[in-house]
């Protein structure tokens, strides 16, 4: 186990078994069970003391299984699901009431929802009165026509992953460039994770890591940025081991007030966890 020197959350996670009903036309199919039971024990060996959930693409809307692992280890987890538009208050309600805290747009290889229809602009509504927010998992390059109509409704948005940037050098991707202007905005939180779903090679990784956070600090400030661990790394399962995991936390600990915000303060307000 690492140990701590400061409270620590992993703000993105999945859980999961191969035997629940997936979705038809689903992106890819996971590789392996992702049980409550080796998450809780990945929290411990990082040295963290809650986790939010993120409720898998190929899952759909049935958050069952999520809302179930929540109440096993409550008050440790929150979670982030996935819901269709035509969900109504009391059932947005009863999710917030078991520790659901905003809800996620997975587009990153689907439709593109169209959220200025007139039932997505009812659902944001709804989301905005619960104080939820919308997390959004898509390309760098598509950004653009996901984030204007939530920022136009004045909705807090997370963006996963760094906003999938193309490559590692992110000063050339313009979809990051964008990201770091609506930074500007203070609607705008964004997630320091899975750096491998962007470079090829751990010391890639690393070092984009180190170049990128500043950038981020830069324009959206500490305190809107969370650290997630991604377990359990789908579709790179065999590639992602804990010194990996390590070696970025030790990256983010070099600054202790950087750390504090990203692993600590951000995320317990955030998330609802304080």
């Amino acid at each position: 186990m690492i140990q701590p020197t400061i409270g620590r959350i992993d703000s993105h996670a999945h859980v999961f078994t191969l035997d629940l009903p997936m979705v038809a036309g689903r992106r890819y199919t996971p590789a392996q069970n992702a049980p409550l039971s080796a998450y809780l024990a990945h929290l411990d060996a990082l040295g963290c003391t809650h986790g939010v959930l993120i409720q898998p693409s190929f899952l759909g809307s049935d958050n069952s299984f999520m809302l179930q692992a929540i109440a096993q280890a409550a008050p440790r987890l929150r979670g982030v699901a996935c819901v269709t538009p035509d969900i109504s208050l009391p059932e947005l309600e009863a999710l917030d009431r078991s520790g659901i805290v905003g809800i996620r747009l997975n587009v990153i290889d689907g439709t593109q929802p169209d959220l200025n229809t007139a039932a997505w602009q009812d659902l944001l509504e709804k989301i905005k009165s619960l104080c939820w927010h919308v997390e959004v998992h898509c390309r760098s390059n598509k950004l653009s026509s996901i984030l204007v109509p939530l920022l136009r409704k004045q909705i807090n948005v997370v963006i996963d992953h760094f906003g999938r940037p193309s490559d590692c050098n992110h000063s050339r991707d313009y979809g990051f460039q964008q990201l770091l202007e609506w930074g500007h905005s203070g609607l705008v939180w964004c997630k320091i994770s899975a750096v491998y779903r962007t470079c090829a090679n751990a010391d890639e990784g690393h070092k984009f890591l180190a170049d990128t956070v500043p950038k981020l600090v830069e324009n959206l400030g500490r305190e809107r940025l969370m650290w997630g661990s991604d377990w359990p790394h789908t579709q790179y399962e065999q590639q992602i081991n804990p010194e990996y995991l390590t070696t970025q936390l030790n990256i983010l600990l070099q600054d202790e007030t950087l750390a504090q915000a990203v692993l600590w303060d951000t995320p317990a307000k955030f998330f609802k966890f304080v």
